[in-house]
């Protein structure tokens, strides 16, 4: 450990100045260690490797050496800085060092983030609207009727050849915008569409009542402002659609039969069904209960706690953000670079899972909250229960080395939540 002189100015509760002196002594030897570790590989002419005299060494390398050695004390004097007064960098320094001499101490200084330390106050009774979670017979109904109707089928017209209401339909599509076909349609052939009042881009072909199978027809429609395709904002569009065929939607009947048609294991009867269904809407609302709990939560601990989020760290969150959400358009077959993504909306969510995150830390800190083997037990057994795997496969992939911190933290952060539920003041 070197013998530094080390002053830690706070510029904002997010920022200090790390100003920095490495002693004489220290810098003669870093620059004797470095010109030493030269003289063994370097190739001077009239010179064997080991045998270069350093005055020959600093004519030729003085540069490169001294920028080598100003990194290296630069390095570690300021990690050696950083843990000593306890701070928390969370983003790379930005530093602007003094000339490096021999027989003189070397300065630097370092501007960096930090994360701030938060003395959480009024964190107990946070307000919180929650009323208990319930499903109703007629919510069993609706969606006991939508597993029907999702289970129909779709069975080809063969007495007629003209397109009638009520008939389904299966087409193909282009679509050409100023001019010009647009490249970018996905599933356009062989698409079911329904003849009945509606907007083509949601499966309604109302104008097909009266085509005959073979023929094709042009239909122009205006795409909203907002349309998700910024290629499509605001502008018209012409559809060319072919009628390939008529269908008849046959939708089975609500019985037993039915149920054995899923081929569920456990279930052999609509009485069953029903009760799973039951037990998943329930687990459902619950799941959208606790979410709506936490943003709550959240949103008032943070109104509460007022206090400005390190910059790094929201654009950090914000670009991990960014690329998950990209992600998930490609996996849905839409380019992503076709989408309007509102950046302040996103970087303002990132902020306040930020300060969020900061605070729940601190809650947990002065509460005297940890991470039990227990809840760690608890942790694996419900990713298990979500994704289906055993959860001896789920604690062998979250229970590396390399992941159990990251795991801690975030069973830390949910324990802290959770104590926050239990002492909120709930209204209906």
């Amino acid at each position: 450990m070197l013998d530094l002189k080390i002053q830690i100015e706070e510029l904002s509760p997010i920022l200090r100045r790390v100003s920095v002196e490495v002693p004489p002594a220290d810098v003669d030897e870093a620059l004797t260690q470095a010109y030493r570790d030269l003289s063994r590989t370097a190739n001077v002419k009239g010179f064997r490797p080991g045998k270069v005299p350093r005055h020959v060494l600093e004519r030729f390398y003085r540069a490169d050496v001294e920028r080598e050695v100003v990194a290296t004390l630069v390095q570690s004097s300021y990690l050696q800085a950083v843990d000593q007064h306890d701070l928390f960098p969370v983003a790379e320094p930005i530093v602007d060092n003094d000339t490096l001499a021999v027989g003189k101490p070397f300065r630097f200084r370092a501007q960096v983030e930090v994360k701030p330390k938060i003395e959480p106050r009024d964190y107990l009774g946070l307000p919180l609207a929650e009323k208990p979670v319930a499903v109703g017979e007629a919510e069993l109904d609706a969606e006991l009727e939508k597993l029907r109707d999702s289970m129909a089928t779709l069975e080809p017209i063969e007495v007629r050849k003209v397109g009638v209401a009520g008939d389904w339909a299966l087409v193909d599509y282009d679509l050409e915008v100023e001019g010009k076909k647009f490249d970018s349609l996905e599933r356009n052939r062989d698409q079911p569409v329904e003849l009945t009042p509606g907007d083509i881009i949601k499966g309604h072909i109302p104008q097909l009542r009266g085509v005959e199978v073979g023929d094709a027809i042009d239909l122009d429609f205006p795409f909203a402002a907002d349309y998700r395709v910024a290629e499509l904002q605001g502008k018209v569009g012409r559809f060319h659609v072919t009628l390939k065929g008529l269908r008849r939607r046959n939708v089975p009947d609500l019985d037993d039969e039915l149920v054995k048609d899923l081929d569920e294991p456990g279930l052999t009867n609509l009485a069953q069904l029903r009760e799973r269904i039951r037990t998943k809407l329930v687990d459902e609302r619950q799941s959208e209960s606790d979410r709506d709990a936490r943003q709550q939560i959240v949103k008032a601990l943070v109104e509460r706690n007022p206090f400005e989020a390190p910059p790094a760290l929201v654009t950090r969150m914000a670009e991990s953000e960014l690329r998950m959400l990209a992600q998930q358009i490609v996996r849905s077959g839409i380019d992503p670079d076709s989408l309007s993504i509102d950046q302040a909306k996103l970087r303002a969510g990132a902020e306040l899972r930020i300060k969020a995150e900061i605070l729940l830390d601190a809650v947990a800190e002065k509460e005297k909250l940890a991470v039990e083997e227990a809840d760690l037990e608890a942790h694996y057994a419900r990713v298990a229960q979500d994704s289906g795997e055993s959860i001896v496969k789920v604690k062998a992939q979250l229970g590396r080395s390399e992941q159990r911190e990251a795991l801690q933290y975030r069973v830390l952060q949910d324990k802290a939540l959770a104590f926050l539920r239990s002492k909120a003041t709930i209204s209906p």
